[in-house]
This record gives structure tokens, sequence and C-alpha cells, in this order.
């Protein structure tokens, strides 16, 4: 997935769109972008998710109610994109708080993450930080690093996490630890956010 994320971007971050419902972004219109999440081809839908999700970041009219339909979709990967697009907002509740506390209970744990990451930017911080702190010792280490990621994304909104973030200074893997690291740094909790401040301490 990775390779298809980057080639979306990449499609996707030249273009930038403009205001009123019949603009286009990347040679369509917000109406073209919402037929093509039903396509066949998941990349196709991926792509409207992020097409529309950028047009909402933007403003467009109209693209608060496109991006609940991404959030409700049937395909994680949508969905995802869509909750990456609602973090993002201005005021990320437009999209309404349900939808969003909706998806803290979605199957795929990326889409899960996401949406906490969107809620805590909004202020609705309680059950979003209480699901970035069970994202962090999920059993897949893949999942564990989206969620120090996203705790380190968040800023000070993170310190209720730092006791769940030092125990993932321990995780048994690497990025996880270097993540976690710096996220207690932004916090205040650690002097530097490398492995060498512990070491020079140890010396000492």
């Amino acid at each position: 997935m990775p390779a298809l994320v980057l080639a979306l971007t990449v499609t996707l971050v030249l273009a930038v769109p403009s205001a009123g419902q019949d603009a286009k972004h990347v040679g369509k219109t917000l109406a073209a972008w919402q037929s093509e999440l039903q396509s066949a081809r998941q990349v196709d839908r991926m792509l409207a998710a992020r097409a529309i999700g950028e047009m909402a970041i933007a403003n467009q009219a109209g693209t608060s109610k496109a991006l609940v339909q991404a959030l409700s979709h049937d395909d994680s990967a949508v969905r995802y994109w869509g909750a990456v697009a609602a973090a993002e907002l201005d005021r990320p509740l437009e999209v309404g708080r349900a939808v969003l506390e909706g998806l803290l209970e979605d199957e795929a744990p990326e889409v899960r993450i996401q949406a906490a990451v969107a809620l805590i930017r909004a202020g609705d911080a309680q059950k979003a930080l209480k699901t970035l702190e069970e994202s962090l010792r999920h059993r897949n280490r893949g999942v564990r690093l989206h969620a120090a990621h996203a705790a380190d994304a968040i800023g000070d909104s993170a310190k209720p996490l730092a006791s769940a973030l030092q125990a993932a200074v321990e995780d048994d893997f690497d990025y996880v630890q270097r993540v976690a690291r710096h996220a207690l740094w932004a916090l205040g909790e650690r002097t530097c956010p490398y492995r060498t401040c512990e070491e020079t301490e140890q010396g000492r």
C-alpha cells in the first residue's frame, strides 16, 4: 500500500481546487469524484476519496456531504482517506460527531486512529485518546507505529498518553520506539528524542 499512497499523493498535491461546486480538482468536479467512489477498482475509489478530502480541506462548497459519503463507505481504504481529510479540516465536526465517533469502532485500525486524530483536533478527546492508547498496544506493529505517529502529531493533546508512550519506548519494533521517544520529548517528558540520550545518562 505505501507505493500506492505515494502515487495518490503525487497525483493530487499538484492540483489546487477552486471555489464553487462546479470547480474541478485534478480535472473532475465534486460530483464526478463522488461517482468514482462507486468504481469497481479500489485505486479509483481511493483516488476519489483523497480528491474529495482535498476539496473539503480547501473549503469547496458541498464537500462536507461528499466527505461523509467517503467516511461511510464499505471500503476501509476509502474510509481511511476520508478520516485523514477530516483530521485536517478547520472544523472536523462539520462531518458530524456521530460519524467520527462511530469510526472509533471501525474494523480497520488505521481508520480508528485517523478518526481519533480528527476528534482530538476538534476538542472531543476522551474516547479518541482511549482509542489511541489501545492502538499503541495493538498486536500488529504497523498499527502501533501508526498510533505512535498519531500521538506525536497531536502535540500537547497527547499528554494523557504519556504512560502508554513510555511503554512504547520499550516496543520490540524499533520504529515505534523512535516515534514514541520523539513524542515524549515534544511533551517535555524526555531531555532529547534519541536513544543516545539514555546511553549518555547511563554512562554518567
